[in-house]
């Protein structure tokens, strides 16, 4: 449920997209280093874009350098890391944990339960440092897979399980930013869910998977997804963009209200114009002329 929170990078000046890159190799470090090469597989866009966050809002003391890495053998490439590269690593090994167990449990995907026992293991730290987040997370995965086997079209309150999971990870601290960074990350994990649902449309009509917005399309009827009108991908993004909007909003207002200064530029460059561009994927895929 991953990779929408993205740069639009044709809009990103160079030097802020090679800072941003700078935070990206700088979680993979962080991950590399905490949970091996294992938890750098869960690396995340997404992640990345929590990282620049908490970092433009606490300012935090960077360690900077150059590295190779498994991805970039050949050539050398700048990171920076902090100690939210390292929450965020922790984070992101967490959620791939509980959401790979998920899957182990309703679709009894082995090699998910293969990956889940490799990320952490009964005896991890991790289990007890963030121990209330995870209860929370854990809880809303559940919901998720409650309503998903009803097969529930209720898309405000599976959205809301989703944002309640990235409003308790967005809230690293106890302080005066907490519920403003709550409320960001409940708006953000309703748009990823979302956007997620209404981008894999056709992969889940055609592998019979779940998705509550298959009924909105068209009663729910849908065998092929070539039977699926025009009018009806119309009607469908018409009204995911409505949507979609009303979650983009929220997230805008708490963000200006925090006091971020530090690589800015980045942060709204994703805000406002890069987490719309798989919207737009799939629309104009939906749309084009035959």
């Amino acid at each position: 449920m991953f990779g929408y929170i993205v740069t639009n990078q044709k809009e990103l000046k160079i030097k802020d997209f090679e800072q941003y890159r700078k935070y990206y190799c700088g979680l993979c470090r962080a991950l590399s280093k905490r949970h091996g090469a294992k938890g750098q597989l869960s690396l995340s866009y997404d992640m990345t874009f929590l990282v620049i966050l908490l970092t433009g809002l606490y300012e935090p003391a960077n360690s900077t350098g150059t590295a190779r890495c498994v991805p970039h053998p050949v050539k050398k490439h700048e990171y920076i890391v902090n100690e939210f590269s390292e929450y965020v690593a922790d984070m992101n090994v967490i959620l791939t944990y509980h959401k790979c167990i998920d899957d182990w449990k309703d679709e009894k995907k082995l090699i998910k339960k293969i990956y889940a026992d490799l990320l952490i293991s009964k005896k991890s730290p991790l289990n007890d440092t963030y121990k209330s987040k995870i209860e929370i997370i854990v809880k809303r995965i559940n919901r998720i897979s409650e309503l998903e086997r009803e097969n529930s079209d209720d898309i405000d309150e599976l959205s809301g399980c989703f944002g309640d999971i990235m409003a308790e990870i967005c809230a690293v601290r106890k302080d005066e930013w907490e519920q403003t960074l709550r409320t960001f990350g409940y708006y953000l994990g309703k748009y990823v869910y979302i956007l997620d649902a209404y981008d894999d449309i056709e992969k889940d009509i055609k592998d019979k998977c779940f998705n509550p917005l298959i009924s909105r399309l068209a009663n729910n009827k849908i065998n092929d997804i070539k039977s699926v009108s025009k009018d009806s991908w119309q009607d469908m993004a018409n009204w995911a963009k409505e949507v979609l909007v009303i979650m983009a909003a929220g997230m805008a207002k708490e963000f200006e209200m925090l006091p971020i200064l530090q690589d800015v530029d980045i942060l709204r460059n994703i805000i406002y114009s890069g987490i719309w561009s798989s919207y737009y994927r799939a629309t104009d895929r939906r749309l084009k002329p035959d």
